[in-house]
């Protein structure tokens, strides 16, 4: 089984591919350009080197957030048509539950990204991947609160977890490379839900709130 891995949570466009549970292909690029310009050339040019086309691929998986607005949308749009065109499965993973995936020890896992303005996405894993604090939009303070209350060491996890690590009682930060590029990771978490039942239009991008536009048009028509 041949099974390709997108994500444009972040400003990183990652693709992976896998055969046979083993990864074969992973190009990751954190760019100036939007994900429209660079996705589907990074996909075409990892299956040409590859020597693969789209046709070869049996199953598509996708980050579905929480994370970029527009990095989102655009990764859903590419994938649901692949997984469209080609007639193959989509799966869509947590993009925190991805990110808390990179790391395999035995501590609490908290994978965080940034919201701007204090505030995180972010979510709390314990050692067998399970979902101890849910995934949502905290204040940081909040999250804080939150994960001290637990009093158990806890990692850290994303490109924001430097700027917080002092905020709470017992965390600890990781090395970089387990901070992004979570392609191998949805390829793991894809093969586990390789047999989930999900419906290829229902699947939609998880944005835990409102994009601005929608905020400032509500805030305008308010009553």
């Amino acid at each position: 089984m041949n099974i390709l891995a997108i994500d444009t949570s972040t400003m990183i466009s990652t693709v992976t591919i896998a055969s046979d549970n083993e990864i074969i292909g992973d190009f990751n690029v954190n760019q100036q350009r939007t994900h429209s310009e660079s996705l589907v050339p990074m996909i075409e040019n990892l299956l040409e080197l590859l020597g693969m086309t789209i046709k070869d691929i049996d199953a598509f998986v996708i980050s579905k957030g929480p994370g970029s607005f527009t990095g989102l949308r655009i990764g859903m749009t590419v994938a649901k048509t692949l997984a469209q065109v080609n007639n193959k499965k989509l799966i869509p993973i947590s993009t925190l539950e991805v990110l808390a995936n990179n790391s395999s020890s035995n501590y609490l896992k908290a994978p965080m990204m940034d919201a701007r303005g204090n505030r995180v996405y972010a979510a709390v894993y314990d050692k067998d991947e399970e979902e101890i604090i849910k995934e949502d939009l905290y204040e940081i303070e909040d999250f804080v609160k939150l994960v001290d209350a637990l009093d158990q060491e806890v990692e850290l996890i994303g490109e924001i977890s430097g700027k917080y690590c002092e905020y709470f009682k017992n965390a600890h930060t990781l090395p970089i490379n387990f901070n992004n590029c979570i392609g191998k990771s949805l390829i793991r978490l894809g093969l586990i839900h390789i047999n989930d039942n999900s419906n290829l239009f229902e699947i939609s991008p998880n944005y835990l709130r409102k994009s601005q536009a929608e905020r400032e048009y509500e805030k305008k028509n308010k009553v």
